[in-house]
């Protein structure tokens, strides 16, 4: 697949004769955002590929050798390659206009386009390749272990992998990559569900338990030290809603911007959902012992 990146790129800017005008063109905000909430909006969204990674991370890094070979892995070979990646998008859609004369925002759109019958099915064979291999790595995964964990006496990996190829059918994606508005919208409201899981992860190990550590063995003893309330972290709990729910008035106006009742002020702070949802998971939980506090002392 670099390889066959490689190639694509090559051949827009030999075809356009250039990067086209992705270089020339002056922003044109719409839909009433700013250029600087686009900005922040493009950022969230092009960060939404490596959000899933980031929390799943550990389904991957659980059979490295070392800590060192996982901390290169994710420092240098994941950001480098998610870089390329929408360098490479970003250059196929510019030059597009210039070669066809309108922009191909999907790479697999514009093979469609092309006279070449074997290097269509060649390109659309490795597009294939590449997103079953993908999700494999970020969902599947990492779906097949949740599975297994909450039903170890009816489902292993294999059959929770399974069931998540079944789900992401259910799911319509083809409706979400419809087209680049609602593919943007998508990742940006996959933040405010993961940025709340990361930022309790976060919390929980450099501020909770940063000086003494986690006990191994409690970790796998059943009402054990992290047990808590009948098994569940209730904290954690509503730090996750609490990073979630004022999000979802935003990522309601960007699925559908029709619904009224949402005002300016809340779609541009929505645009910053990851840092909006991981901060206000991060304060969740000690706003309700706050007031309990605050109301003792009146």
């Amino acid at each position: 697949m670099p390889f066959f990146g490689v190639a694509l790129f090559t051949w827009a800017l030999t075809a356009a004769d250039g990067f086209g005008p992705l270089l020339n063109a002056p922003s044109k905000p719409m839909n009433g955002m700013s250029t600087g909430y686009l900005f922040c909006y493009g950022i969230t969204a092009a960060s939404s590929s490596a959000n899933s990674l980031a929390v799943n991370i550990p389904d991957l890094t659980r059979f490295a050798r070392n800590p060192r070979s996982s901390t290169i892995a994710q420092a240098i070979g994941l950001p480098v390659a998610l870089t390329l990646t929408y360098v490479l998008g970003v250059a196929l859609a510019s030059t597009s206009q210039v070669i066809y004369g309108q922009i191909y925002w999907n790479p697999v759109e514009m093979i469609q386009v092309w006279d070449n019958r074997p290097a269509k099915f060649f390109a659309a064979l490795l597009f294939a390749f590449a997103g079953i291999t993908t999700n494999i790595a970020a969902n599947s995964i990492a779906f097949g272990n949740d599975l297994t964990n909450l039903f170890p006496w009816h489902i292993n990996i294999r059959r929770g992998q399974y069931i998540c190829a079944l789900l992401g059918f259910a799911i319509c994606p083809w409706k979400i990559q419809k087209s680049a508005a609602t593919f943007l919208a998508f990742l940006n409201g996959y933040s405010i569900f993961l940025a709340p899981l990361s930022a309790i992860i976060l919390t929980d190990y450099y501020l909770v338990r940063h000086k003494s550590g986690y006990n191994v063995s409690q970790l796998y003893t059943p009402k054990g030290l992290y047990w808590y309330r009948q098994g569940v972290n209730w904290r954690a709990v509503a730090a996750f809603f609490g990073g979630m729910l004022p999000l979802l008035p935003g990522l309601i106006h960007q699925i559908n911007p029709e619904v009224g009742g949402i005002t300016r002020g809340y779609v541009n702070f929505s645009s910053l959902a990851w840092l909006d949802s991981t901060i206000l998971a991060w304060w969740a939980p000690p706003i309700p012992s706050t007031v309990l506090l605050l109301l003792k002392i009146s």
